[in-house]
Formats: structure tokens, C-alpha cells, sequence
């Protein structure tokens, strides 16, 4: 389902709403372009239930989605605490590390990826960082 108009979803909605159709319209409306105010209906999961990854990952999402950056690597260090061995878990923390300019942290997650086989685009934000400066 893709929403269309601009939603209008209040706090009492999403403290009325189910877990799952909490995390249904979430992921709706991160599809739709609307990252706020999914981040806003995920919240309610990841606070329901604080071991749901899939849940994490969408709410990391959402907030990567919107540039809100610190909430977006708080979402992707809990993914990856849920689940070390996802290399794409890895891959999200260090973009949401490099977008805010901490590429030598984001650069030791793009390693773990690029370990795991995640893709060829890890190992190259890890030589841009390692690459000799002058």
C-alpha cells in the first residue's frame, strides 16, 4: 500500500495501534517517503519489544531516511548488538558513521562487512579511509 497524502497520525493512534500494525505502518510509511513519522510509529515496537531486530532496523532506517544521524547509529548499534554476525547490520552503522564525518569509526564496521563478504563497496570506503594523506 503506498500512502499519498501527507499522514496524519497522532500520539494516541500509535498508542492505541497493536504492536504488528505498528510495525506494518511503519514500514508503509518509511515506503512512502515518510521516515519521521515512521520513526515515530517504530518507536512504539522497539519499546515493546527491545529484542525485535526487524523492528530496530526499520526504525534505524526511518531516522537514516530523515538525517536524523544519532538515532539512526543508536538503531543500527542495537541491530548490531541483536545481530553481530549481519553484515549488513555492520554496512548501516558505518554509513550513518560516515554521514557524520566519523569515517574511522564507520571504517572498522565497513571492515566487519566487507569480512563478511557484504559487498565490494565496504572494502572501498575502508581504502578511502586508509589511503595515505598528502
Amino acid at each position: 500500500m503506498t500512502i499519498y497524502l501527507t499522514p496524519n497520525i497522532t500520539d494516541e493512534k500509535i498508542a492505541a495501534m497493536e504492536i504488528f500494525d505498528a510495525f506494518r505502518l511503519g514500514e508503509e510509511l518509511l515506503d512512502s517517503r515518510y521516515p519521521r513519522d515512521a520513526a515515530r510509529v517504530l518507536r512504539k515496537v522497539v519499546d515493546a519489544e527491545p529484542g525485535n531486530a526487524a523492528g530496530w532496523e526499520l526504525l534505524g532506517r526511518s531516522h537514516f531516511a530523515a538525517a536524523q544521524l544519532c538515532p539512526a547509529e543508536d538503531a543500527f548499534r542495537r541491530l548490531v548488538e541483536l545481530e553481530p554476525t549481519s553484515a549488513w547490520a555492520q554496512t548501516a552503522l558505518g554509513l550513518a558513521l560516515d554521514r557524520q564525518s566519523r569515517h574511522r569509526e564507520g571504517a572498522v564496521h565497513h571492515r566487519l562487512a566487507a569480512a563478511m563478504g557484504a559487498s565490494a563497496r565496504d572494502a572501498s570506503r575502508v581504502e578511502l579511509v586508509d589511503r595515505p594523506k598528502g
